[in-house]
């Protein structure tokens, strides 16, 4: 059940908990920096890099096409916030990607097999990947085009809706 499920006080109660869990986890994580989005988005001359469109600054959250900040190595994978970790994206692409990273190296993705194969019930399937196959299906999910998609789906809904 996520927050989103409960009451207002406690859905508030509930987000504030997990800002602060957030909070304390970048600090963990090593240095913090202070950016804007202005500041990133300079930086980037404007340009997603998910989908690799450009970003215009006139929308607002909560429209997908909004600029966002996200974090290259997530703050839960023990990324940095600091500027060399962060680029702008649209808000909607920065939603799609979650807190998943694409995987570069067949190191990688054996680092992820095995962290799959530890879980009993997901031995099996652990058993039945390979990490070339593994590297290629998480870059194919990872490319421009996919998350262009998303976002129009994203933009498509959100107007349609009328928020």
């Amino acid at each position: 059940m996520s927050y989103a499920d409960l009451p207002a006080p406690r859905r508030s109660e509930a987000k504030r908990a997990q800002d602060r869990r957030r909070r304390e986890r970048m600090r963990s994580n090593g240095s913090v920096e202070r950016y804007t989005a202005e500041e990133i988005g300079g930086r980037d001359d404007w340009i997603c890099g998910l989908c690799e469109d450009p970003v215009d600054q006139a929308y607002q959250h909560p429209d997908p096409r909004s600029p966002s900040i996200d974090h290259v190595r997530t703050i839960a994978a023990g990324g940095t916030d600091t500027r060399d970790n962060v680029r702008l994206t649209h808000w909607g692409c920065n939603h799609e990607r979650n807190d998943s990273t694409p995987l570069r190296t067949t190191e990688e993705a054996e680092a992820r097999r095995a962290v799959l194969f530890r879980i009993p019930a997901l031995r099996a399937y652990a058993d039945s990947l390979n990490a070339e196959d593994m590297v290629r299906r998480s870059q194919a999910s990872h490319s421009p085009e996919r998350y262009r998609e998303k976002l129009a789906r994203r933009v498509e809904r959100y107007e349609r809706e009328k928020r």
